[in-house]
């Protein structure tokens, strides 16, 4: 990619530097708590902890632009200052994402974050010559985090960093040796995103993509949405009804997401291998767990989603069932153990309630809202679901999958 001369620079000065790996690493790592604390500032207490990890002693840190440590914790003054504390943190941040991918899409809202308020700019730093498939998990989640910001999915985020991710894949498309996925990602967000000014940053790049690229609708390869459980079967569905569990079942979810803040996120991705699902379940704030799994191609049974309003005529049957039931009970007049139909009759509204409540928010709301449930069956182990997916978005993952598969 083509740089500022001074950021190129910056950049060659990191890779060169005599305690390159160590000063990245520290500088990735208070460059991270910065981010998720949303400080612009780092207190010395935090530089010297990160420091003494990894043996680092603030000497160490100074380069030809200034002290690395002292710049973070008193804030980049010029460009120069911004140059050299965006080559070290991006430095820091590739070697993470060599140690684990999966962290490529926490630095993804870091990295953007940082660009547009902490004063540098790590991903218009990112170090020359890093192999394809280490830097493509992270231009995925740059790409994904766009998308969501320009959907407005991302509350905590503003347009700075849509415009500060957007030109990191104007960046990352621009020159040769462009990865073809990751263009095709760009060309794809270049078509979709409605923010006129962070379209015009990558339109012009994605005009360049390969000749593969489609350039209609948003990119398939990542959904978002809510972990739920797995469809029911007709008959559970009936035996859930009549015995009033579905009354207690629509409250405890009422009451967890409305209430006690259930979160139950997640995300279904579809890589090159496979399906890949990460969610975070957490209530009251407090994470409960932290699902990863990855199905590979040759180990998936079934993908497929649920029709716009699932298990319709079923709800609408066992209603008709217990309305026509309740309104004869107001006519009969045998008791029960109780020696009182006015207390079956309570009985029985309970239950249509019950059914009512879980038509809605099962059935109805999904249907309205154009959302979906995406059922992920492997050849072993359990079945996994997850909803509130757009119908567009489930439907094109789906199709890219079965283009896959032959």
């Amino acid at each position: 990619m083509s740089r500022p001369n001074q950021l190129a620079q910056a950049v060659a000065a990191a890779r060169s530097h005599a305690h390159a790996a160590k000063v990245a690493e520290v500088s990735a790592a208070i460059a991270s708590k910065l981010a998720d604390t949303r400080a612009r500032h780092a207190t010395a207490a935090e530089i010297d902890e990160s420091a003494q990890k990894v043996g680092l002693e603030r000497a160490d840190a100074q380069t030809d632009y200034g002290n690395v440590l002292s710049i973070l914790e008193r804030g980049a003054e010029d460009s120069a200052e911004r140059a050299i504390v965006a080559s070290f943190v991006a430095a820091g941040v590739v070697r993470a994402i060599e140690a684990d991918a999966g962290v490529a899409r926490k630095w993804a809202e870091r990295l953007a974050w940082l660009g547009a308020h902490a004063g540098f700019d790590p991903l218009a730093a990112l170090p020359d010559g890093v192999a394809a498939d280490v830097l493509r998990p992270l231009h995925r989640a740059v790409a994904e985090l766009a998308r969501q910001i320009d959907l407005g999915k991302v509350p905590e985020a503003h347009r700075a960093e849509l415009i500060v991710a957007t030109a990191a894949l104007a960046d990352a498309v621009d020159g040769q040796g462009v990865d073809n996925e990751i263009a095709q990602i760009v060309s794809r967000l270049a078509a979709d995103l409605s923010d006129p000014v962070a379209a015009r940053l990558i339109t012009a790049r994605a005009a360049d993509a390969p000749a593969t690229v489609v350039q209609t609708g948003p990119s398939a390869s990542a959904l978002h949405g809510k972990l739920s459980p797995v469809p029911r079967s007709w008959f559970w569905t009936i035996v859930l009804a009549l015995s009033g569990l579905l009354l207690l079942r629509g409250l405890a979810i009422l009451i967890g997401d409305h209430i006690l803040g259930l979160k139950r996120d997640a995300r279904v991705e579809l890589l090159p291998s496979g399906v890949e699902v990460r969610a975070k379940v957490a209530l009251l704030g407090r994470e409960l767990r932290d699902i990863h799994a990855v199905y590979p191609n040759d180990g998936l049974s079934s993908v497929a989603r649920d029709v716009r309003f699932p298990s319709l005529p079923l709800y609408v049957g066992l209603l008709a069932l217990l309305v026509g039931t309740y309104a004869g009970v107001s006519f009969l007049s045998w008791g029960v153990q109780a020696a009182s139909p006015r207390l079956l009759g309570y009985g029985l509204l309970a239950l249509i309630a019950g059914i009512a409540l879980d038509l809605v928010l099962t059935s109805l709301l999904p249907g309205i809202r154009g959302e979906c449930r995406l059922v992920i069956v492997p050849t072993k182990g359990r079945k996994v679901c997850v909803g509130r997916l757009e119908l567009s978005s489930a439907d094109r993952l789906l199709a890219d999958l079965a283009k896959r598969a032959g």
